[in-house]
C-alpha cells in the first residue's frame, strides 16, 4: 500500500472534484454557460463560437422565413438573443462582434437594401421609409444598446469573478500548507514516542536545516541547467541523515519529467530508469511508493526501494527523489512519512524562495513563517492584483504598554501573520492581512482600537501608539518593507 500524507496525496478524480467546487465552476451547467477565460486558446474558442453560433441562428431563421432571415418587423428582434448571450458570456467584444455579423448579413440576405439609408439614420427615426429594404435602423440600433449593456455587465462579473476564483486558490494553498503543518505536528509527537534516542537527528532539526536550504544564497552546484532547486544537494543530505538513506539521487523537474541529469545524490552514483515500473507509478500517481505497495507486489521487480515525487503546495511537481539502497529496519511506514514531509516541505519553500530568501537577508529578525507569506502576497498582487495589507503598531516604552503589547498580539485573526518586534526604546507589531484591501485597514484599526477601550479605556491617541500601513505591492516588496520599518523607528525617535 502507498505511504501517503493526508490530502496532497488523494486520487487525482478527488482533486479535480475539488477544483470543481471552486468559485465560478460548481456545476457542469455552470462551466457551459461560464466558462473561464484567458488564454490564446480560448479566446481563439470564443471567436469560433460566436461566429458559428450567429450564423446558426440566421440559418435556423433563414429556414422559417427564407423572405426575412433576421426577424425584422417582427415586433421583437428575437435574432439579437444569439449576441446578448455571447456578450453575457463572454463580454462586450464578442457581442459587438456578433452583432455586427448580423449587419453584413442584412446586407447579403436582403439584396434590394439601400447601403446610403445607413449613413441617414436621423431621417429615418423621423421619417421611417415607406419601402420594405429600408435599412431597420431601431432594429440594429436598439440590438447594439442592449448588447452592449449586457455585455458590460458580463465584462465586470468575469473580471470579479476571475479575482475571486484567484482568491480561493490562495486560501486553498494556504489551508493545503496547514493542513501539512498539523500533519507534521502529530507526526513529530509520534517520533518522539519512538525511537528518538536512537535517531541521527531530531524532527526539529531536520525542518531547521530544510528551511536554511530553502534561503540559501547559491543553487546546488550539480544542477547543470536543469530547473533550478536551490540548495538541492543540502536538502539530500539532510534527508539522508533524518531518514538514513545510503545511496539516492534527486532530479529536477523539466518539460514534464525528471531531468536526466541528477541535481543532487547520496552514495554511489546510477542512472535514472525512467522505464522502471516504480518511477511509472510514482509519477502517474504522484505519490511516494516504494517497493513494498500492492501495485510492486503484483508487477514487475524494480531496481529501486522508493521514488518520492517533490510537490508543492500548489500540486505541481518539482522534481523526483529517486531511492536505490537504504538499511531493511528504515524501511517503515514512519520513516517513509517522515521523508514525505521533508520532501513537500522543501518543495513548498522552493517556490517563493527568491522574495522569501531577499527578505531574511534584509531583516534577519524576521520570522520565516512571515517573510514566506510576504513572498505569497506579493506573488498574489503581481498575478491578479488582489491587494493584501500590512499594519504596523508602534508601542512605547511605557510599563503600560507591554500589557497593551502583549493584548494585541492575542487578538490576532486565524489568517492574519504577525511580525513582533522590540527592544529597549519600543516594541511593534507587523500584521499581515492577505486579501485585505485600504478599507480593511480601517475596519483592522477600528477593531483593535475599540478592544483597547473596552478592555483598559484607553484608545490610539492616550495610548500613545503609533499607526502606520501600507498596501503590498509587486514593485521592490523589500525596500516597501524597509520604508514601513524606518517610519516606525521615526516616529518614536
Amino acid at each position: 500500500m502507498n505511504t501517503r500524507a493526508p490530502d496532497q496525496f488523494a486520487p487525482r478524480s478527488r482533486l479535480k472534484r475539488r477544483q470543481a467546487q471552486s468559485v465560478g465552476a460548481g456545476s457542469l451547467w455552470a462551466r457551459l454557460i461560464a466558462p473561464p477565460r484567458g488564454s490564446a486558446h480560448r479566446r481563439l474558442v470564443t471567436t469560433l463560437e460566436s461566429i458559428l453560433a450567429t450564423l446558426l441562428a440566421i440559418g435556423l431563421c433563414w429556414l422559417f422565413r427564407p423572405h426575412n432571415p433576421l426577424l425584422v418587423h417582427v415586433g421583437f428582434g428575437w435574432i439579437w438573443i444569439v449576441p446578448i448571450v455571447l456578450a453575457l458570456r463572454y463580454g462586450s467584444i464578442a457581442g459587438a462582434f456578433s452583432g455586427l455579423i448580423l449587419l453584413g448579413a442584412w446586407y447579403v440576405l436582403y439584396p434590394g437594401a439601400d447601403p446610403s439609408s445607413l449613413g441617414s439614420i436621423a431621417h429615418t427615426l423621423i421619417e421611417p421609409q415607406p419601402q420594405a429594404q429600408a435599412f431597420p435602423v431601431g432594429f440594429f440600433f436598439g440590438g447594439f444598446v442592449f448588447t452592449l449593456l449586457c455585455g458590460q455587465f458580463g465584462d465586470v462579473w468575469i473580471t470579479r469573478l476571475g479575482q475571486a476564483r484567484m482568491a480561493n486558490d490562495y486560501l486553498a494553498e494556504r489551508l493545503s500548507i496547514l493542513t501539512r503543518n498539523q500533519f507534521l505536528l502529530r507526526l513529530s509527537h509520534e517520533r518522539l514516542e519512538q525511537d528518538l534516542l536512537g535517531r541521527p537527528a531530531t524532527l526539529r532539526d531536520s525542518l531547521a536545516r530544510m528551511r536554511a536550504v530553502t534561503i540559501a544564497q547559491e543553487p546546488g552546484s550539480a544542477q547543470r541547467g536543469a530547473v533550478d532547486l536551490r540548495g538541492a544537494q543540502q536538502f539530500l543530505d539532510a534527508a539522508a541523515q533524518a531518514c538514513q538513506l545510503e545511496r539516492a539521487r534527486l532530479y529536477a523537474w523539466r518539460d514534464g519529467k525528471p531531468h536526466p541529469e541528477a541535481a543532487a545524490w547520496i552514495g554511489t552514483a546510477f542512472d535514472l530508469d525512467a522505464d522502471d515500473p516504480l518511477v511509472r507509478e510514482a509519477l502517474e500517481a504522484r505519490s511516494l511508493v516504494h517497493i513494498e505497495s500492492n501495485a510492486q507486489q503484483l508487477g514487475a521487480p524494480s531496481r529501486y526501494i522508493a521514488c518520492v515525487p517533490l510537490i508543492d503546495a500548489l500540486k505541481e511537481p518539482v522534481g523526483l527523489l529517486v531511492i536505490e539502497h537504504m538499511p531493511f529496519l528504515a524501511l517503515t511506514r514512519d520513516n517513509l512519512q517522515f521523508l514525505l514531509v521533508l520532501c513537500n516541505y522543501y518543495a513548498d519553500g522552493v517556490q517563493h524562495a527568491v522574495v522569501t530568501r531577499d527578505t531574511l537577508n534584509a531583516f534577519p529578525d524576521c520570522p520565516y513563517d512571515f517573510a514566506l507569506d510576504y513572498a505569497r502576497l506579493v506573488h498574489l498582487y503581481r498575478d491578479t492584483q488582489v491587494q493584501s495589507s500590512l499594519v504596523a503598531l508602534v508601542f512605547d516604552d511605557r510599563a503600560a504598554s507591554t500589557t497593551w503589547y502583549e493584548h494585541v498580539l492575542r487578538t490576532r485573526r486565524a489568517l492574519d501573520v504577525q511580525w513582533a518586534r522590540g527592544d529597549a526604546r519600543q516594541r511593534m507589531i507587523l500584521t499581515l492581512m492577505p486579501l485585505s484591501g485600504e478599507s480593511s485597514i480601517d475596519g483592522y484599526l477600528l477593531r483593535i482600537e475599540d478592544n483597547l477601550r473596552a478592555q483598559y479605556g484607553v484608545d490610539f491617541e492616550s495610548a500613545r501608539i503609533a499607526v502606520h500601513a501600507m498596501v503590498i505591492a509587486n514593485d521592490e516588496p523589500v525596500v516597501a518593507l524597509r520604508r514601513l520599518l524606518e517610519r516606525c523607528d521615526a516616529s518614536h525617535a
